[in-house]
């Protein structure tokens, strides 16, 4: 299923303009659960291989959340530790701040395993605000990446051990997930000037 809004544009952190499609693309829950499917699988057979066992499921909220808890459930993984970032206003100028870190509580002389799960990997800000969060808060952790889209493989998160993605799609596709509408890619509740912090 498609649909056309407007085209529209946004500029990153690093000022790049994007001329997104006007046409964006329906995900069917069939294939967002495939997508999972196949991260979950790339993520079982590395720790098989490496002989590891994941500690942690650290979903970066909001956008981590449904997939963190499809791929806990095919792992068989039980324990959370979310982390939220959120996008601020101050003068003028958009930043990421850490709304929420479970993390803490946990044992930082601990050599961790941790499975940060994002849902989209495009700009990179709120998922690299949140590794760098989590290499502060647990410095000896061991940090598997995945996402569901990723903008590129080629920018992967640095710093981390392996990462995984469901797929690539160039940045100017939109798409929605199945719990999203067309209308939440120009109206998303994270731009609306009540939830922006100033």
């Amino acid at each position: 299923k498609k649909c056309t809004v407007g085209v529209m544009m946004k500029y990153t952190k690093s000022n790049e303009k994007i001329n997104y499609e006007a046409e964006i693309r329906d995900m069917s829950h069939d294939e967002f659960k495939n997508y999972c499917l196949k991260v979950s699988k790339e993520i079982d057979d590395y720790c098989k291989n490496n002989n590891i066992r994941i500690d942690y499921v650290v979903p970066i909220l909001r956008s981590g959340a449904v997939p963190a808890v499809y791929i806990a459930n095919e792992l068989n993984l039980i324990k959370f530790a979310p982390i939220q970032v959120k996008k601020i206003k101050q003068n003028g100028i958009y930043d990421h701040i850490i709304l929420l870190n479970t993390l803490k509580d946990l044992d930082k002389d601990k050599e961790l395993i941790l499975l940060v799960v994002d849902g989209t990997f495009s700009s990179g800000d709120t998922a690299n605000t949140a590794l760098d969060e989590i290499k502060k808060t647990l410095p000896k952790a061991r940090i598997l990446f995945s996402t569901i889209c990723i903008r590129g493989e080629e920018n992967m998160p640095k710093g981390i051990e392996k990462g995984f993605y469901g797929f690539d799609l160039p940045r100017e596709k939109l798409f929605t997930y199945p719990w999203e509408s067309a209308d939440m890619k120009e109206n998303h509740p994270d731009q609306k000037i009540e939830n922006i912090f100033y």
